[in-house]
Order: C-alpha cells, then structure tokens, then sequence
C-alpha cells in the first residue's frame, strides 16, 4: 500500500505554510505510472474524456484559447486499481495536512487530464468567484519520457519572486493554495498527462463540478 511517512508530511505542511507550494519528484514509482496511464488510455479510447471548460454555472465555457486540454472524472470510489490507489495517497494526505494545518479538508475531487499538442491552459487561479469550496490543488505527472524541449511545464508565479517552472516529468507531484497560487500550464509539444485535483472544505457531488 502506498504510504507517505510522518517526516515527509511535515515538511509538506511546513512548505505550505511558508511558500504556498511544494514539489515533490518521484512521488509514485514507474509501475504505478504505467497503470494510471493505461487507465487514461483506456477510457481515451471509450471516448470518455471530454473538452474542458473555464468557469462554473451560469459562467461555464468552452474556450479552447484559454485552455485546451480534455479530462475524465475520476468516481470517489474507482473501480480500477490504481485510481484506488491513488485515491487513497490522496486522502492520506488530505487526512495528514489536516492534522497538521487544521485545514478542514473534507473531499477531494480530480480528473485525469490530457493536452495535445499545441494545447496550453493560460494564468488562472483554481478557485471559483462564485464558490470557495477548493483550498488545495495537487498535480500528478504522468507523460511517459518527458525531456526539456517537449514543453507542457507548470509555471507557479510567486508576489515579488521569480516564477517556479515546474517539469511535467512522470511521477512529479505538485501541491499549492488553490485560492491564492496563480499557475499556467506553457504550450506542450507532445501529448501530456497527468491526474488533477482540489482537496475541498465541504464535500461535493460530481454533479456540481
């Protein structure tokens, strides 16, 4: 079973509460990688990803020069193993940040998300105007032999500091304040994918995302 150490979620906690942020290389090993992109593969083929959209409710759209990846929903309760898997680390560290954050984390909710080539998700928060339900945002790389060049990379602006550029390599997790945390995905030269998620105050239904 995966599991994060007592050490470890220390010092994520501590990387929150003093940078907003952490990246953490080789968060899963190559096997689980593997899994988790045959998974996306697989519901690639059925045609169950979708276009994505920007904004919620009445704002709701579909505008491919703002962001231009498609996503897939992934169910609370996965019936494929390694979406089990990974769920579970998810809320190990959801359970773990509270501890130590007392965050009131209560939900999390993710997709898996490719982006074509040519695809780019301009500057944005992950938080809603018209709903402060999502407080963290974490990232999980999945593009198989990612090199410099191939593009995709996250950049994590930062108030009177440069930006962090992020390497969208297979295994790297990412997590940052969702509300406060601005971040771009730069244009990609090949097809990227990754799992993507908000850990929420209150519980939420797939119905309303």
């Amino acid at each position: 079973m995966l599991n994060i150490d007592l050490v470890k979620m220390t010092q994520f906690a501590d990387s929150l509460a003093d940078e907003g942020w952490f990246v953490l290389p080789d968060m899963i090993d190559e096997a689980l990688i593997a899994k988790l992109l045959a998974v996306a593969h697989y519901q690639r083929a059925n045609a169950a990803f979708k276009a994505a959209g920007v904004g919620t409710g009445s704002n709701f759209q579909h505008d491919r020069s703002i962001r231009g990846d498609s996503i897939f929903w992934i169910s609370r309760q996965p019936h494929e193993i390694p979406l089990i898997s990974w769920v579970a680390l998810m809320n190990q560290l959801r359970e773990g940040l509270n501890r130590e954050l007392f965050l009131g984390l209560k939900d999390i909710e993710m997709h898996l998300a490719i982006y074509p080539p040519g695809t780019f998700y301009q500057r944005h928060l992950d938080q809603f105007n018209e709903r402060s339900n999502r407080i963290l945002s974490v990232i999980l790389y999945l593009t198989p032999n990612w090199q410099p060049g191939m593009g995709g990379e996250l950049v994590i602006y930062r108030d009177g500091k440069e930006p962090v550029i992020v390497e969208p390599r297979a295994g790297t997790f990412v997590c940052f304040l969702s509300d406060l945390i601005e971040h771009e995905v730069l244009t990609t030269h090949i097809e990227r994918y990754s799992i993507t998620g908000w850990m929420l105050r209150k519980p939420i239904g797939l119905g309303f995302m």
